[in-house]
């Protein structure tokens, strides 16, 4: 009987040795797993941060990314608007007839052997072209030379008090002929040394079309005090009644 009872005694404290052993165990395991929770958590809450980091600065990139893009959007709608505003001007001014002319001077010199005995000579085309979109009517010439009693211009010029007959004789002949618009022109010519011409028969001057006062001739008689020439041209129209300058003029000196 008192074996028996040792025996009993024997496993029981066997028994609690083990369980001891599994309780030291399972409290190792326990702290384990705490210290790998409390890591979790901190993993968990440094995640957490950057994750909110990463979103604060993504979301500000974007934003001003849309800025910049809205920015840019309103510049091309600006330029979009400037860019119809200026071709529906450009539309309306090549609808509306315009009204431009040019001239100039084709001219050449002839010098005398001995230039204080003899005149020079200027020959040359006063030439007037429409560069524009609308007729020319009532085309006026107007040359002037400067200083003006040094020389006489000449070429296909009608004279005023000339017949019908005369006049339509000398144009059948020369071709383009001109008159001068002023009964006193002779007056006005050695006033300023302006000579007011316009087309015998004054038909309108069309788009791209040109108008010659073709072959005149400008006599220079050198003298002591003058010693240089200067002829400007000048074209008026009803349509442009300041007057266009000529886009060259002619310039002698001796």
């Amino acid at each position: 009987m008192k074996n028996t009872n040792d025996d009993q005694h024997l496993r029981l404290q066997q028994q609690i040795i083990h369980y001891r052993s599994e309780a030291a165990s399972c409290k190792e395991q326990l702290q384990q797993l705490e210290a790998e929770l409390a890591k979790e958590k901190m993993r968990s809450a440094y995640w957490k941060e950057k994750f909110r980091e990463a979103e604060t600065t993504n979301v500000e990139t974007y934003k001003k990314k849309i800025a910049a893009l809205e920015r840019q959007l309103l510049m091309y709608e600006i330029a979009l608007e400037e860019t119809e505003h200026q071709r529906s001007e450009w539309q309306q001014t090549m609808a509306e007839p315009v009204a431009s002319v040019s001239a100039l001077f084709h001219y050449s010199i002839v010098i005398p052997p001995h230039l204080d005995e003899e005149e020079m000579t200027v020959i040359g085309d006063f030439i007037i072209r429409n560069s524009g979109t609308t007729p020319l009517h009532h085309l006026i010439v107007c040359l002037r030379l400067s200083p003006p009693k040094i020389a006489v211009l000449s070429g296909k010029i009608v004279l005023p008090q000339s017949s019908r007959a005369e006049q339509e004789l000398l144009a059948g002949n020369s071709g383009e002929s001109w008159t001068f618009i002023q009964e006193n022109w002779r007056e006005k010519v050695r006033q300023n040394g302006e000579y007011w011409i316009a087309p015998l028969h004054g038909s309108p001057l069309e788009p791209g079309e040109e108008r010659r006062f073709s072959q005149f001739e400008i006599a220079v008689r050198p003298s002591g005090s003058a010693r240089s020439l200067t002829v400007d041209g000048f074209v008026y129209c009803s349509e442009l009644p300041k007057g266009v300058p000529a886009a060259n003029h002619i310039a002698i000196q001796w």
